[in-house]
Formats: structure tokens, sequence, C-alpha cells
């Protein structure tokens, strides 16, 4: 077959051209982040669905020590400071020194706060009571469970000399709606729990001391773990469609786990280049999460699919 050489030279331009196109497939975009500063040691991030805006605790200084220094700001979605000390432990009649994780239940806003857990009215922020924890080490994240109430990790750690030292009260707490805690799960061995979430049966649990997942039944009876790239875990989220996001300091990094796998769980990388990324929070109406940098006294806005 005879073909003219000018023709030729334009099919073989057009197949180096699909061809190119074929083995450069584009990466995935990486989220839109926006950046909010002006916080003070910032661990924990709660979305309000109810009033549209993100809470934010604030640790002020050391994580262990009850100095009644901690806040809870209020942020627009859009990231304007609505009020940086809505609550604060500097005012008459109000007990937080050390706020870390949030969680949000018939109208109450509950506050782990190093043994003990703080509620507030999640309204106008008015402290309603105060839930102690006796043997507690330095309780950490919080989620909902059915019935009303609540399970709590304990770290088991404290800071003494400036480094961390295990205290051999790792547990998983569960407070009760009239406010009696117990030990769902605890044992000294435990790398110490931070992150927790709760959905269908399951608690998830992610570990200071450990580069993995855990799934407890609500009766605290181990049923499966994950392994993660890395460790010093923090914040957990569980999305709607059963994926979990969690932070790790050790990786700056925010990894997602799709539990459901067929062979095995499918773990990547969401986001990098966070650095100290504590207690996430998420935003269901705009598919967002929450970020806290915890040295860097910021909050990170991450759009996300």
């Amino acid at each position: 077959m005879n073909t003219h050489p000018k023709r030729l030279t334009a099919v073989l331009v057009c197949l180096t051209a699909v061809l190119q196109a074929c083995a450069e497939s584009p990466t995935p975009a990486a989220p839109e982040r926006r950046r909010v500063g002006g916080f003070t040691t910032p661990e924990s991030v709660l979305h309000d669905e109810e009033r549209d805006v993100y809470l934010v605790s604030n640790i002020v200084g050391s994580p262990v020590e009850k100095d009644d220094r901690g806040f809870i700001s209020r942020v627009s979605p859009d990231g304007e400071i609505l009020d940086l000390t809505w609550i604060d432990g500097a005012s008459e009649g109000v007990t937080l020194s050390a706020p870390k994780g949030m969680a949000l239940a018939d109208g109450k806003l509950y506050v782990a706060d190093i043994d003990a857990i703080r509620v507030f009215d999640a309204s106008d922020g008015a402290p309603i009571q105060d839930i102690e924890v006796p043997g507690a080490g330095l309780l950490n994240d919080i989620a909902v469970l059915p019935g009303g109430s609540i399970v709590v990790s304990d770290s088991g750690v404290t800071v003494m000399d400036g480094a961390i030292t295990g205290t051999g009260t790792d547990a998983l707490v569960v407070i009760d709606p009239g406010g009696q805690p117990s030990r769902l799960l605890a044992d000294p061995a435990l790398p110490h729990p931070n992150g927790v979430a709760y959905a269908d049966g399951e608690i998830w649990v992610a570990y200071l001391g450990a580069a993995r997942l855990d799934a407890v039944a609500a009766s605290g009876e181990p049923r499966r773990e994950i392994a993660l790239p890395a460790g010093t875990l923090d914040g957990l989220v569980r999305l709607d469609d059963g994926r979990l996001l969690v932070s790790s300091w050790d990786a700056s990094a925010i990894f997602e786990v799709d539990p459901a796998g067929d062979a095995a769980p499918r773990v990547s990388t969401l986001a990098e280049d966070l650095p100290s990324p504590a207690d996430l929070g998420w935003d269901s109406a705009r598919s967002r999460l929450l970020v806290p940098l915890f040295n860097d006294d910021e909050v990170v806005l991450l759009d996300v699919e």
C-alpha cells in the first residue's frame, strides 16, 4: 500500500500524542485547602451542624496541667473567627484547662479535659455539668454511642519534665446518659488510645503508640485491625460511605482507609504536608475535613471528594 509521506507523518504525530496521553494519566487533584490562624494550641475541631459553625478546642499551654486556661472558639465555615473565647476557662463558673476531643448530643457539648468531661449547653456555651472519671490518665477523644451514652479514650500518658510518660490507664471509657463512667476496655498494654469513632455497632480506635486502627464491638470485644503506613495517630472520623480518615503526626498526613475492601482494606494518603495534625472534624454538608495543626496554631479546611 502506498501512503503519501506527509499523510503518514501526520498519522504518526497523532498516534504519538494519543500514546503519551494514555501513559501520562492525570494524578488525582489534591484537596483544596484553606488555613485559619489565631488559635492557641488547637487540639480538636467539631462541626456543629445545627448552628453551622466550627468549634475549636484550644489547650493554651500544657496538655496535662489543670490551669483553667483552655478555651473553645467558634468559627464560621468561611474561616471567620466569630468568637475566639466562646467558652473560656478564665471565666467565672467555667472549668476548662486543656480541652481536647469534643462531641455533640442532645443539645449538649461534651469536652474531654484531662480527667473529666465538661458538659456545656451547645447553644450558648453555658456550663451544665462536670463528670469526673476516677483514675483517668489523659482523656482525649469522644464519640457518641446509641442511647445517649458517649465513649471516651484514655490515652494513658502524661508529661513529666517535658517527656511523655505512660500512666498505665489506657482505656476506653463509656459514660451513660446519667453521667456514670465505666471502663469498656482497659489494659495497660494498649498502645495509648487516641481518636475514636462509632458506626454500625463498632467503635474504631486510633493509637498514639501504634500504626494501626482497631475496631471493637460495643461490648468491648476486638473485631479487626488495620495496619497503616505510619503512626502517632490522632484524629479519626468516619464518613457516611464507610471510609475512615485518620491523622498521623509521624507522616504529617491524613490517611484514607476503606475498611470494606474484598481482599484487604484499602489505605491511601489523602493529604500531606500537615505538621502536627490533631483531632479531626468533618463537615458533611461541604465534604470538608477540619484539621487542627497543634504546633502551628492553625486550622486547615480541606475540601475533599
